[in-house]
This record gives C-alpha cells, sequence and structure tokens, in this order.
C-alpha cells in the first residue's frame, strides 16, 4: 500500500460521533471477536474470524434462500447477509442482550434493510408467536449459543436444562432446515459460572450424543466436519 492509498483510506472513513462512533467501534471490534464486521458502501464487511464461519455457513444455506432467523443473533451479521439474498423476503434475529439489539436496529437503519427484523425474545416466546413475524422460518441458525439456551449466561439466568425443550421449540419456528454449529461437549463450554449451579444429572446430559439424540426426534441430522474445534451440523425437518 503505498502513501497515498493510506491517506485515502485514512480520510475515507466514515466521521461519526456519540452514538453513531459508539455503534461503529463495536460492530468492527467489540466482543465477540468472531461477529465483527465494517460497514462499507451499504455492505458489510466480515473480519478475518467471521469470514471465516460465513464462508462454511454459507454452503449451507438453500440454494433459494426465502426466510432466515437466528436465536442469539449478537450484532446481526448473519441475518443482514441472508437477507441481501435475492429471494430472501424476511430475516428475523432474536436475542436476550438489548444493547446487541439496540446495535442491530442502528445498522439496520444504516442500511435501510427492510427485510431485517430483531427482537428482544427467547425461544419459548418466539414460538407461539411464530405467525406474527410472517410464520415458520426457512433456515434457522443456531451458532455458538447453544451452551447458554441450555445452562444460561452470567447475566442472563433463564435457562431449559433440557435438550427436548429446546429442539421441539426449535421445530415449531422452523419449515426447512437448522444450521447448527456449537460448544456441545461439556468441557469445552464457556458459562462456567452458570454449569456449576446446574444439578449434577443437567451436566451429564450435556453431551453431543444426548444433544443429536434429541435432534434427531425431529430433524434428520447430517455432519459438515467442523467450523474451528467445534462440530458443524445441518438438522433438516424430517
Amino acid at each position: 500500500m503505498n502513501i497515498f492509498t493510506k491517506l485515502w483510506s485514512r480520510f475515507s472513513k466514515p466521521i461519526l460521533a456519540g452514538r453513531d462512533s459508539e455503534y461503529y467501534h463495536y460492530i468492527k471490534s467489540g466482543y465477540p471477536s468472531n461477529h465483527t464486521y465494517n460497514i462499507k458502501n451499504s455492505r458489510l464487511i466480515p473480519k478475518h474470524k467471521l469470514a471465516a464461519r460465513y464462508r462454511k455457513i454459507r454452503q449451507l444455506l438453500p440454494q433459494n434462500l426465502t426466510s432466515i432467523a437466528e436465536v442469539g443473533c449478537s450484532k446481526g451479521f448473519f441475518i443482514f447477509s441472508g437477507t441481501a439474498h435475492l429471494h430472501c423476503t424476511r430475516g428475523l434475529g432474536i436475542d436476550v442482550n438489548q444493547y446487541d439489539i439496540e446495535v442491530c436496529h442502528w445498522v439496520k437503519e444504516k442500511l435501510a434493510n427492510t427485510r431485517a427484523s430483531f427482537e428482544i425474545m427467547q425461544l419459548h416466546e418466539l414460538a407461539p408467536r411464530i405467525e406474527e413475524f410472517g410464520g415458520p422460518f426457512q433456515t434457522i441458525l443456531i451458532l455458538n449459543t447453544y451452551q447458554y439456551l441450555y445452562f444460561g449466561s452470567d447475566s442472563f439466568p433463564q435457562c431449559y436444562l433440557n435438550h427436548d425443550a429446546i429442539f421441539s421449540q426449535l421445530r415449531k419456528i422452523g419449515s426447512q432446515r437448522i444450521i447448527f454449529n456449537n460448544r456441545i461437549a461439556l468441557e469445552d463450554c464457556q458459562n462456567v459460572k452458570r454449569i456449576a449451579k446446574a444439578s449434577e444429572e443437567s451436566k451429564q446430559n450435556y453431551s453431543e450424543e444426548k444433544a443429536l439424540e434429541a435432534a434427531s426426534q425431529y430433524f434428520k441430522v447430517e455432519r459438515h466436519g467442523k467450523i474451528g474445534k467445534y462440530p458443524l451440523f445441518t438438522f433438516d425437518i424430517k
């Protein structure tokens, strides 16, 4: 990169202040790092970790993506990317983190994206209200969220502690495919404080074998290798 390119890169960056500056900094560098991206010319440019994840996730999307939802949407990248597909008419991201949903609404406004929506909501709250959002979604994403659905998190202690309780709700909100990439071995989970509070039975039941056993009651399970160290699956509606 020569000096003129460097100068242009420096001075062509958006000049932001206040809330805009705060949110922009968060989407491009805030935790978690595997959800960070830039906005350039009304397009989302994923950073390295997110780009690597997206390359594999994108290969598993239906060829004609018509609708997409994500449970635990974080900064919203996958919903914005999904609704950029030609035939995708609606996308929904839900999360229990109010700040993340605020940021997603800010990005939605910047992109003038009318297909994406975001709600502070839990899985079991969405299932009985799914018709309010246009009915079940063709594709559901569960990406590094499952440990928090099962055990809860430090900031949000509500949880399910039961695989069937999770997959039965997912079946209600999806019409074709779930893309699933998660830490489903107990020793890999990050929410150690919440795990310590769970019963021994709940902890013993948290395994790949038990999770897939529950999923297979509702879905056809197919393995697609790993993203990083963690398994990647598709669950197709039977």
